[in-house]
């Protein structure tokens, strides 16, 4: 399939190479296939996308949080990776030499060790969450041509021909609420808006061919547990999203129909 590079490689082949995380995440990157977060920064501004392509994607501490969480959940076997450090303070000589022996990537304090752990335990010890691993696949990677484009993903839990499963922990609750038109839905519905979580939803069914996708939630406060079945309606505000992002990305960056410099918007409100 060809790339974004405009070079052809063999499906087959990539596919097999994108079970390593560094050949996922560095070497593809943002100049050899578009993925759910590159379309998801196209969404807010052309110019992020591009600020983004070229500074890189800094570890923030909800993806080290992710990182492990993900890990005792999905990948047990890799959790040895890991180096826990007893400190206060990352400021401290023992936690610089930790890092510098062990890199920062892998290296966590006991705090972030025991406050992950427990989101972890609060989804390996609810059944049904444990239900989606039974018979499925973690961490599968796809990549596909979309609308011309080569657009990767990585599964957390695919079941296949049945679904996709997306591990996701939140602040903001997975409370049922009523809304004024007397309608009951749940906190979550409106987080999915917030993240575009819709987006990624969609994008998947599409890459992984499956009709079905969930999100296995985890409140990071309470560790209360939300399942989230992406409705029709959901599915089809991502794929006007996508629909969306990927006229950015053909406008801005390969006709190059508009000056990146003079992108603006203008209303009169």
């Amino acid at each position: 399939m060809k790339l974004l590079n405009h070079k052809e490689y063999d499906h087959k082949e990539l596919i097999d190479n994108m079970y390593d995380d560094n050949f996922y995440y560095n070497h593809l990157g943002l100049d050899k296939a578009l993925s759910y977060s590159s379309l998801k920064w196209l969404l807010k501004s052309p110019k992020w996308f591009a600020h983004m392509k070229k500074k890189g994607m800094s570890e923030t501490q909800a993806l080290r949080d992710g990182k492990i969480v993900h890990t005792e959940i999905l990948e047990p076997q890799k959790y040895d990776q890991f180096t826990f450090v007893d400190v206060s303070s990352k400021n401290t000589k023992k936690w610089k030499l930790a890092v510098e022996t062990h890199g920062k990537d892998f290296t966590y304090t006991l705090k972030e060790k025991y406050m992950n752990s427990r989101i972890s335990s609060a989804f390996l010890q609810n059944d049904r969450c444990v239900s989606f691993l039974k018979g499925a696949e973690v961490e599968v990677p796809a990549i596909e041509t979309v609308q011309g484009l080569a657009v990767r993903g990585k599964a957390d839990i695919y079941k296949t021909g049945e679904y996709i499963a997306d591990v996701k922990t939140t602040m903001d609750g997975v409370k049922d609420i009523t809304l004024k038109n007397g309608e009951i839905t749940n906190q979550f519905k409106f987080t999915i808006q917030k993240y575009d979580y819709d987006l990624q939803a969609y994008l998947y069914t599409q890459l992984f061919n499956v009709p079905d996708f969930y999100w296995l939630v985890v409140d990071k406060t309470t560790t209360d547990i939300g399942v989230f079945k992406a409705s029709e309606a959901t599915l089809e505000s991502g794929r006007l999203k996508l629909d969306a992002a990927i006229a950015l990305y053909n406008a801005f960056f390969v006709d190059e129909l508009i000056d990146l410099s003079q992108y603006h918007k203008e209303h009169t409100i």
